[in-house]
């Protein structure tokens, strides 16, 4: 399923087009009347708790005082609350991206609440002392929260922020978490700039034309007004009007094995792609990334310092190789110095926050200063590293070709020995070299060097996860006791979670934990761990749980998967708009070899079967004999696919709609009946 489109728009080109001639819906804050109070529910979702009625937004260029362009962007949205549960939709956050450089302003902001009182509509504003700033490194947010709000209040608001500069269109989600009747964004760009638009999402435009104009700017000089700077600062020039709108849009339901909703709502996005500036040559604004590479590489917040000979650096890589006797131990020790020497406070960024040196002073940064440092310090020992970027799974994916820079937020390491590539992330205390978090498997991601930026992909198609129990059970009838004695051997992921709760709390809190996980008393004792440390290596558990029965029963029901069994469909919709993903392949074995309780015969025993998933995507097997009163017993599940499209959802609901079955039945032990001597 394609959920991206990209339309390159060459403005200077592009005559009248309009690919759908609708009526536009145009509505005036504060203009409510006692009608739009009527509908007691919608026809577009009648159990919904807020309804948007309208979301109306617009960007344009406007001329500025310091010689070039601005943006001006506004915002105009009508919801309705129609029960409690939709009141969190009453809080209104209003993000501004504003650094030394780039000073995003909020220039006027109004917001109301209308209520339907003895048949008079009663407006009650925002009051401005109630409106809540925040100011973040990068981001300044704007919040407030609706006065008066009651069931079936109907709520407004109004903003207007201007972006100083001229690269940077707002981009436009017309799906939103509870149901639109109307969403509508308008975009109008001079001739001198030319967009990449990407657009997303199943809904279908209701509105979208593009249509040429005519535009006047005007533009001042060094914060003059055209009478101090002796000119009027008139630009005319050809523009083209973007319309764009959809109607009835549903509700956008996150679901269960779905990487980011911002992948499939339906939105629209800009990236800037030429600037055509009269007598100049036309700037490629939309690199390639050669260029790309290269500006990043000399970026003082990225990768600048890599080129620099970092001899401060030499104490630390002395102490990290010492034991290493080849140049893979030597990234090994390296790797795993900064792993466990630092700690990460941000996994989601793509730039230094301060210098390296000051990264190595504190011993502490976000997860691109660990991971650029930990490339500068492979770099200073002789071996062949590169930062790599990409963008997590709850991030969003990335385009394969198309360089769009915001949509990356995460930096790798990539460090090539004897003919190998090997990917490192040192930002997680209990992950092994080599070994990437869940996350990171999202997709395409891009080397940064400065021969070729190579195009890798981190599918978790390509990701496989192993683990295994091994189950032994022995009757203990004098004591009325079962000791089941577990074996289980963790695939990498679940290795590093384990490991991270054991080291967080302790062994015994983790078992107290595990305890509870049976679905009947147990008791568990003789915990042991088995590479704890080793974190290159799948984490090992031995444990003994003994369960109490009563030898004295007629009949004793016991189900063979005592832990780890799938008890819930994950897949109950009876359809699927948007594909599964899973985060990674997996096989899971389960064995059991146990002797029945003497004075008791099976009586009965769960049927073997095997299934396959879509030929070899996938299959699961249950295995149990009974031979002499002792049984026997394999259940294995393999998915070798992480990602399926929605057409396949049905046959995957269907195969562990199965599992769900199979794995709840019974084995039923029958006590002998004495004979008579």
């Amino acid at each position: 399923m394609k959920s991206f489109k990209i339309w390159p728009v060459f403005v200077c080109c592009l005559l009248s087009m309009a690919f759908a001639q609708q009526r536009r819906i145009q509505l005036k804050f504060g203009h409510i009347t006692t009608d739009d109070f009527m509908p007691t529910q919608y026809k577009i979702d009648s159990a919904a708790d807020a309804v948007i009625l309208y979301n109306a937004g617009s960007s344009s260029y406007v001329g500025n005082s310091n010689g070039f362009f601005s943006v001006i962007y506004e915002q105009y949205s009508r919801m309705r609350l129609m029960h409690k549960n939709g009141f969190d939709a009453a809080i209104i956050i209003i993000p501004l991206y504003i650094s030394n450089d780039y000073q995003t302003k909020l220039v006027s902001l109004e917001a109301s609440t209308f209520n339907l009182e003895n048949g008079q509509v009663v407006e009650t504003k925002l009051d401005k002392s109630a409106l809540f700033t925040e100011v973040g490194k990068d981001i300044t947010t704007y919040k407030f929260t609706y006065p008066n709000i009651k069931e079936g209040s109907i709520v407004e608001f109004h903003i207007k922020v201007i972006l100083p500069g001229y690269s940077f269109m707002p981009d436009w989600d017309f799906q939103k978490k509870y149901p639109v009747l109307y969403s509508e964004y308008e975009v109008n760009v001079p001739y001198f700039f030319n967009y990449a638009i990407i657009k997303q999402g199943l809904q279908n435009y209701y509105i979208d034309t593009a249509t040429e104009v005519r535009e006047r700017y005007y533009i001042h000089e060094n914060g003059k007004s055209a009478a101090e700077s002796g000119n009027t600062g008139a630009v005319s020039t050809q523009a083209i009007k973007h319309i764009w709108a959809m109607k009835d849009v549903p509700a956008f339901h996150p679901q269960l094995y779905m990487t980011s909703s911002g992948n499939y709502v339906s939105a629209i996005q800009f990236q800037l792609s030429e600037i055509r500036m009269p007598e100049e040559n036309v700037e490629k604004v939309a690199q390639s990334w050669f260029q790309i590479s290269e500006k990043l590489l000399k970026d003082p917040y990225f990768g600048l310092e890599l080129n620099y000979n970092n001899i401060w650096l030499k104490d630390d890589i002395k102490t990290a190789t010492a034991n290493a006797t080849n140049d893979l131990e030597k990234a090994q020790g390296i790797f795993a110095f900064v792993r466990d020497h630092y700690s990460c406070n941000d996994y989601s960024s793509r730039f230094l926050s301060a210098p390296l040196k000051k990264i190595a002073q504190s011993k502490k940064g976000n997860v691109a200063d660990l991971n650029i440092l930990l490339t500068a310090m492979l770099k200073q020992a002789g071996l062949e590293a590169y930062p790599v970027i990409l963008s997590t799974r709850d991030h969003g994916k990335v385009l394969q070709n198309y360089p769009v820079m915001r949509k990356f937020n995460y930096v790798i390491t990539r460090v090539f020995i004897n003919d190998e590539a090997y990917y490192l992330d040192a930002t997680r205390p209990n992950l092994g070299f080599n070994h990437l978090p869940a996350d990171c498997y999202n997709g395409f991601a891009r080397v940064i060097n400065d021969k070729e930026p190579l195009l890798i992909s981190f599918d978790a198609d390509s990701v496989k996860e192993y683990q295994m129990d091994i189950v032994h059970m022995q009757p203990d009838v004098a004591n009325k006791a079962l000791n089941v004695v577990f074996n289980k051997s963790f695939g990498n992921f679940e290795s590093q979670d384990v490991r991270n709760e054991i080291t967080a709390t302790s062994i015994d809190a983790y078992t107290k934990k595990l305890q509870k996980q049976f679905n009947e008393p147990v008791q568990i004792k003789d915990m042991h761990a088995d590479n704890l440390k080793d974190l290159d290596e799948p984490l090992k558990l031995q444990y003994t749980a003994v369960f109490s029965f009563n030898p004295d029963d007629d009949l004793i029901y016991l189900n063979p998967i005592l832990q780890d069994k799938i008890t819930d469909n994950p897949f109950k919709a009876e359809s699927r708009t948007f594909p599964v993903e899973m985060p990674n392949c997996f096989t899971s074995t389960y064995l059991l070899d146990m002797d029945v309780p003497e004075g008791y015969v099976v009586d009965e025993l769960p049927k073997s079967a095997r299934v396959q998933l879509s030929g070899k995507e996938g299959s699961f097997e249950y295995l149990i004999v009974n031979k002499n009163n002792h049984i026997q017993m394999r259940c294995r599940l393999a998915l070798n696919k992480a990602n399926f499209d929605p057409d396949e959802y049905s046959t995957l609901r269907d195969f562990y709609a199965f599992i769900v079955q199979k794995e709840s039945e019974q084995i039923v032990l029958k006590k002998k009946v004495a004979t008579k001597p």
